[in-house]
């Protein structure tokens, strides 16, 4: 792989994604320089249709070059700095390290109680709590950011994709549906599709993976009510439903390759199952990730507190999900302008 020889510094990154969008409905505001409890992470904030959004880039010192580029977004009641100092964030920055591409975080709407958190719009329409709905046009946000970062020299326009879990997850969804046209491929974790949907379910084929858990409390693998029955916060499709949905999107094949993934951590009471619905002569691949016995965490090497395992269910440590989903967008970049 080639290597850029120079870095490209985070704050010309993210001003030169603010410089390209002088319109009625973007404006650059105030870049802001990195916080001692995230010195990589540069901060920049655009206005997208009235409301300052908030973006964050990370760029390696050893760039390819071209580069690709990786959207991560946040999960409900998260930020973009929780996200980098998670594991998960941790794992995606090595990898972006190790391979050279950039990364943008972008942030959902600030919750009304507290700035601090954040969530997307993703298409579900009977939430019922203040904290967790949205109506902002998150996909023109994240659709323009990608657009201004297609246009960079020196990143690859055809290695553009996009990854979250949890209500990131969710969104990761709306974007393979809504801007699947300028995406290579897309990972969704510990997410199901919305049920009902505001959003049409007319997906342009896009590869996508899918890693849910079994035991998930929140995200339920067999579909309902979003954490717990009061269903305030909405309600999902199941896992099978949700795979079903983007094997038939994508016209994959229905009988999956299947594999189980070794067990490498006995004591966390998981396991890992690989299902790999073909795309075809189309590329389209779906590849979906079983995790029995699997909990509301992102699968990761590193363990969780106790505390936190018995609100949102056992990690899985098998595997790392960044690493899978990473080797997931390698093996599909885009093939047409």
């Amino acid at each position: 792989m080639n290597r850029a020889p120079v870095r490209i510094a985070l704050i010309a990154f993210a001003c030169l994604l603010c410089a390209g969008g002088a319109s009625a409905l973007v404006s650059c505001t105030q870049e802001v320089p990195p916080s001692p409890g995230e010195p990589e992470l540069r901060f920049g904030h655009i206005v997208w249709n009235g409301l300052e959004r908030t973006f964050a880039t990370y760029s390696p010192a050893d760039l390819a070059d071209p580069a690709r580029l990786v959207f991560v977004l946040h999960g409900g009641s998260s930020s973009a700095s929780a996200i980098w100092q998670s594991d998960f964030g941790r794992s995606w920055k090595a990898l972006a390290d190790e391979h050279g591409f950039i990364l943008i975080l972008p942030e959902g709407r600030s919750d009304p109680g507290d700035p601090s958190q954040h969530h997307w719009n993703d298409c579900r329409t009977d939430l019922n709590n203040a904290d967790a709905i949205s109506s902002e046009d998150d996909v023109g946000f994240i659709g323009h950011l990608n657009d201004l970062a297609a246009k960079r020299a020196d990143i690859d326009p055809l290695g553009i994709y996009v990854t979250g879990a949890s209500n990131g997850g969710m969104m990761t969804y709306r974007l393979a549906m809504q801007l699947g046209d300028r995406l290579a491929a897309a990972g969704a974790i510990i997410a199901n599709l919305p049920d009902p949907s505001e959003c049409p379910f007319e997906a342009a084929p896009i590869p996508i993976l899918i890693m849910n858990g079994t035991a998930d409390p929140v995200i339920p693998y067999s579909g309902g009510c979003v954490a717990g029955p009061a269903c305030d916060r909405g309600s999902v499709r199941s896992t099978d439903a949700t795979v079903s949905f983007w094997v038939g999107a994508n016209g994959a094949s229905t009988t999956p390759d299947q594999v189980a993934l070794p067990d490498v951590v006995a004591s966390d009471h998981s396991t890992v199952t690989k299902f790999a619905y073909r795309g075809g002569a189309t590329g389209k691949d779906v590849v979906f990730y079983r995790v029995d016995g699997g909990g509301h965490q992102v699968p990761g090497r590193t363990p969780i507190l106790a505390s936190v395992e018995r609100v949102a269910g056992p990690k899985n440590r098998d595997i790392d999900a960044p690493t899978e989903i990473w080797e997931f967008f390698e093996q599909h970049p885009r093939t047409t302008p």
